[in-house]
């Protein structure tokens, strides 16, 4: 029936760093070892508080020297698959082992590290000692993610009432002098009767280590407050004690530090002794059936025979959540941009720690600070990710040359982890292209002459189109369209050219002269240009005629066609000079010394 109600349980993840911390006196073993296993195997996929998660640390009271190895096989057991426990430091004597024996700790050691030099042992009377550790959660470099845990056994009996209080005076003046702010807790079987005993008082006195109570100071007496009852399961003696339950022996309480809901802080509600129904009054833990996990009778029951079967006391549970780990990314700085051009980069900031709820993580308060290259702020509250908060900064395009973005995303967080995150991302800032005919100057309009014997066929006739004085800070060039009039004997012939820098690139223009009359005839376009595709690439438009000649002169410095080189084609020329044009003879890209020197030589 066990393993059936454990098959029935949540999933348990044991990626999670959100801490589960168990305190349960074992009463030196005497109940049943299997039974014990499976108490602590039910604990770990405990999902009352509406997650469930592997216990991180367990405090076992009543545990004698011999005995250390058979508890660490129980725990070893019971561990779900991914989770792995260690022993923390053991201390004892012989008279701690006949006392009804130490404590013992153990830790998993995929969330929690031992801090060895923190250990301490601190007499309370009646032969018993309370261990003191310090532990610190895996993942976290802050100071503030350090916990000590204090276990103790204090003395039993309506009788020892005085040395009870005399033990916790010692333990609070030993968290006292840890100094201001302690993140600790105390647990274990404290044996008080009621909240007015001495020795709980004296937990809850003020100064440095003062405790608070997760279920409040109000008294635990009676059948109203059974659910807050720890000892007895049992209504029978057999070496353990019984009488049902009807007190409220094992406690959980903790500093105002690990209660302010920031960092490492326990989860409200979640303290609880671990299997009471709270309808067991006087009663065995397992009588008449057992309602724990709401509406799973089969598991409720078979958890309460183990209770009942383990020892005469049943564990006491508290989830805590972990500090915020802070996880920020930038997007959306391109490599090249357009100077002058609007680019909105974002940065997204979302909480990464490895928790099995929400409730397990603190928020994560953040900001964001513009340091370099960008404009803007923002704050808020970071979601658990993959959810993720955006802030939108502006990209600083102003200058061109080589920049860097450079953001800071911080939180103040409490012991936050990556507390402070640098986010740096190099760009260049170019110019616009500079489109033209020519290539030492922007020339937007030019004419383009064709020659065409009459009854000659189709001509392709090669263009150069150049970014003037192209260097790495500017733009490259791309030709998109040609715009021509319908029918005309002008066409395109292949791809225009794309990403013009140092070197032209070259549009190929079809005349096709058939159906057209001897003499010239003039076709206009334009050629719409643009810069490379990135952010802030603008257009432009370049002019072009193309002035097809059918008939005239096979010599190009015959510019007008009329088959003579005279002084109307020197006008053409001259009009032309220093510019792109059909006087560009040699073809330079502009009219210049050797086009009048290869005109001259045609005259006449």
């Amino acid at each position: 029936m066990f393993a059936a109600a454990l098959a029935a349980a949540a999933v348990v993840s044991t990626a999670s760093s959100q801490v589960r911390v168990m305190n349960y006196n074992i009463a030196r073993q005497q109940g049943s070892a299997t039974a014990i296993s499976e108490v602590i195997a039910a604990a770990h996929s405990d999902n009352s508080v509406g997650w469930a998660k592997p216990v991180d640390l367990m405090f076992f009271q009543e545990v004698p020297s011999s005995q250390v190895t058979a508890l660490q096989n129980l725990v070893n057991a019971a561990a779900p698959a991914g989770a792995t426990y260690a022993r923390a430091t053991f201390s004892s004597s012989s008279q701690e082992d006949s006392a009804s024996g130490a404590q013992c700790a153990f830790y998993r050691i995929e969330t929690i590290s031992e801090i060895v030099s923190g250990h301490a042992d601190i007499f309370t009377g009646a032969s018993r000692a309370c261990d003191r550790w310090l532990f610190s959660l895996n993942g976290y470099s802050s100071s503030a993610a350090r916990l000590y845990a204090y276990s103790m056994h204090l003395a039993a009996g309506t009788g020892a009432a005085a040395t009870r209080e005399s033990g916790a005076v010692a333990v609070r003046s030993n968290a006292n002098g840890l100094g201001a702010g302690p993140r600790a807790f105390y647990v274990g079987d404290f044996n008080v009767y009621s909240n007015t005993e001495a020795a709980y008082l004296a937990f809850l006195a003020s100064g440095f280590g003062q405790a608070f109570d997760p279920l409040g100071t109000g008294g635990w007496g009676g059948s109203s407050n059974a659910i807050k009852h720890t000892q007895s399961p049992r209504d029978i003696q057999t070496g353990l004690v019984g009488g049902g339950m009807d007190d409220r022996f094992d406690l959980h309480l903790a500093t105002a530090q690990l209660l302010d809901n920031e960092g490492i802080s326990m989860i409200s509600g979640t303290c609880r002794a671990f299997g009471n129904d709270g309808q067991h009054y006087n009663l065995a833990i397992n009588a008449g059936g057992n309602a724990y996990f709401v509406g799973e009778p089969s598991r409720s029951n078979a958890l309460a025979q183990s209770l009942f079967d383990a020892s005469d006391h049943i564990p006491v549970l508290v989830d805590y959540q972990v500090p915020a780990v802070l996880s920020a990314t930038m997007m959306g700085v391109p490599q090249r941009v357009i100077q002058g051009a609007p680019v909105s980069v974002t940065v997204r900031v979302k909480n990464v720690a490895a928790v099995a709820t929400p409730l397990g993580a603190d928020e994560l308060d953040y900001s964001i600070t513009s340091v370099a290259g960008l404009f803007g702020s923002g704050s808020g509250v970071a979601p658990l990710a993959p959810a993720e908060a955006v802030t939108t900064l502006q990209l600083n395009t102003g200058v061109v040359g080589l920049a860097e973005a450079q953001a800071s995303a911080w939180t103040l967080s409490e012991a936050a982890q990556n507390a402070s995150v640098d986010l740096i991302s190099e760009y260049t800032v170019i110019s616009r292209a500079r489109p033209s005919w020519a290539a030492g100057s922007v020339v937007t309009s030019t004419t383009i002459p064709v020659s065409v014997p009459q009854g000659g066929g189709v001509q392709d006739v090669d263009v150069p189109l150049h970014n003037v004085a192209w260097t790495t800070l500017q733009s490259r060039l791309d030709a998109d369209f040609v715009s021509l009039p319908p029918g005309a004997p002008v066409s395109v012939v292949g791809t225009l050219p794309t990403m013009i820098a140092q070197f032209p690139g070259t549009l190929r223009l079809r005349v096709n002269p058939s159906g057209l009359p001897v003499g010239l005839t003039s076709v206009e376009g334009s050629l719409l240009v643009t810069d490379e595709g990135v952010p802030g690439e603008g257009d432009g438009t370049l002019l072009f005629t193309v002035a097809i000649t059918v008939g005239g002169s096979s010599d190009p410095a015959d510019l007008n066609g009329d088959q003579t080189v005279n002084a109307l084609d020197l006008a053409i020329l001259l009009s032309q000079w220093g510019n792109a044009g059909s006087a560009d003879l040699d073809g330079s890209g502009s009219v210049d010394g050797p086009d009048l020197a290869q005109l001259l030589g045609s005259w006449g």
